[in-house]
């Protein structure tokens, strides 16, 4: 699914326009339609008492037409305009002189002692701030954002909740909607899908009104993660493969005190389908892996003598090579000082997909600009503070600019870039990924190396880099969603994840069509 910043949604409004001579108004009336239709599929129309409270632009224009559509389905309708009437344009003036004409009661906010009537009401929609705002809100519009949010009402923001910006925003807006509903037009925005913004929209609803298939298929490199695509990307088990067909994978990960990293990451390929899964690990922790894998081909390596992988161990990975479609390390890797060169080494030397994670990304972190260079096809999946390492920016920045910052750094490396967090962000060079699966119970010790594991298991299973990522992300997310719902967020724990993955990947079988996306 296209996910839209301000500028392209402006931009293909315009070719619509102009390129395909569909009139405004008619975008506009689509728009007030849909969110006329949404809110009535949560209440019906007849004897609902409605509040729309319209800005002087286009968002308030698309009131307008909500006003007068749930009008004619019986609901009792009032408009409280921003300022007067004579001071509108376009398709905005037009809409307000027809509902005017039609008899709706119309009041002309010029002060605030006008919001007193703004009470009593079922459904208040805001259409004041739609997608060209930026900043904060001012003035009656402030007033008024403040007395919806103090309203015991059913609020229904069009486009975007007023006072938040379609693009997302670094903090809490100081004012903003706080909506139960919203209604978008055509795509979803960055602030549908983004903290802190998405807290602010309740259930979001796209609505289409009538922009050409071609534009929708032909453009952007935003997109959402759908259940549909995933289903898509799911690779087919042949009834007559062996191992080989399905893959071999070989993860190195582990140290003294970290073997759970190790077995969590193991396990997750095994459980995504990889045919085969070598474990490689410091060789003086070989009792410990003995004795807990059984599914796993254990392959010790050497070792520094106190449980951490030696500078040396790069040979005997690099001559497994020819058996394996990729290598996946970092998870309990350890910083070692050899290791860290091991990790440095390989980069250099390994010349199949690799995936990257963990210390293995800290490792990297002493020496960045090898991701510049010449190396293998990368999948790279740090957490915010360790990307912050790793390019030299504050963590919280990272955070909160995460859809261009994995855009950005997705295409200076020439990799797959994996931005865990909430939401997780998979930057590919050609496109970036927003996925919507996942909850809070992910922020706990070793979902990271089930990532790593789910992500490895796909590309066994032959699905290039950016496919696999994508997939894998969704599933890792889909996987603690099933398991909230019988142990909840605060119980979930990464192994939880491996038991409740095959829930995960047994719901892309199942033949539902989503159509609603609905936030925290």
């Amino acid at each position: 699914m296209r996910v839209v910043r301000r500028e392209e949604m402006r931009a293909i409004d315009k070719r619509a326009t102009e390129e395909f001579k569909i009139p405004s108004m008619i975008l506009m009336e689509n728009a007030g339609r849909g969110v006329a239709e949404t809110i009535e599929e949560y209440f019906e129309p007849e004897g609902l008492s409605v509040l729309c409270v319209c800005g002087k632009g286009n968002n308030g224009g698309d009131g307008f037409v909500v006003a007068r559509d749930l009008a004619n389905s019986g609901a009792e309708v009032e408009i409280l305009l921003l300022g007067k009437i004579d001071e509108l344009k376009g398709d905005a003036l037009i809409n307000a002189q027809i509902a005017k004409s039609m008899g709706l009661a119309i009041e002309e906010v010029t002060n605030e002692e006008a919001f007193e009537g703004m009470q009593g009401f079922d459904v208040m929609v805001d259409a004041i701030l739609g997608t060209g705002f930026k900043g904060k809100p001012l003035g009656l519009a402030a007033r008024a954002i403040q007395l919806i949010n103090g309203s015991k009402a059913f609020v229904v923001s069009v486009d975007l909740p007023s006072g938040i910006e379609a693009d997302g925003m670094m903090k809490e807006p100081e004012v903003a909607v706080q909506a139960d509903l919203t209604v978008t037009m055509a795509y979803l925005k960055p602030c549908h899908l983004l903290y802190p913004t998405r807290l602010y929209c309740g259930d979001v609803w796209v609505a289409d009104i009538g922009i050409p298939n071609t534009i929708i298929d032909s453009e952007g490199e935003l997109r959402l993660m759908t259940s549909e695509d995933a289903a898509v990307l799911l690779p087919q088990r042949s009834p007559s493969g062996n191992k080989a067909t399905f893959g071999k994978v070989l993860i190195v990960a582990g140290s003294r005190g970290m073997s759970g990293a190790a077995r969590l990451a193991a396990m997750a390929a095994a459980r995504t389908g990889a045919g085969l899964v070598y474990l490689g690990f410091p060789e003086t922790m070989a009792d410990v892996f003995d004795s807990s894998l059984l599914e796993t081909v254990k392959r010790p390596l050497a070792d520094t003598g106190d449980g951490h992988l030696a500078e040396g161990a790069a040979d005997e990975i690099l001559k497994m090579a020819d058996d394996v479609k990729l290598l996946a390390i970092g998870p309990g890797l350890g910083t070692h000082p050899e290791t860290v060169e091991l990790m440095k080494n390989l980069l250099r030397k390994w010349k199949k997909p690799m995936i990257i994670d963990a210390d293995a990304i800290n490792a990297i972190a002493t020496e960045p600009e090898l991701l510049e260079g010449k190396k293998p096809p990368l999948i790279l999946t740090p957490h915010p503070g360790e990307l912050a390492r790793l390019i030299g920016r504050e963590a919280k920045k990272i955070d909160r600019k995460r859809l261009d910052v994995a855009e950005e750094y997705a295409k200076k490396w020439s990799a797959v870039l994996v931005l865990k967090g909430a939401p997780t962000i998979i930057g590919c060079p050609a496109e970036t990924w927003i996925n919507p699966t996942g909850n809070s119970g992910l922020a706990s010790g070793g979902t990271g190396d089930v990532l790593t594991g789910i992500i490895a298991g796909l590309v066994a299973h032959g699905l290039t880099l950016a496919p696999a990522a994508r997939l894998g992300v969704w599933l890792h997310g889909a996987a603690a969603d099933e398991a909230v719902q019988d142990i909840g967020e605060y119980s979930l724990v990464a192994g939880d994840l491996l038991d409740y993955l095959p829930d995960a990947i047994g719901s892309l079988f199942a033949d539902e069509d989503e159509e609603i996306y609905e936030s925290d």
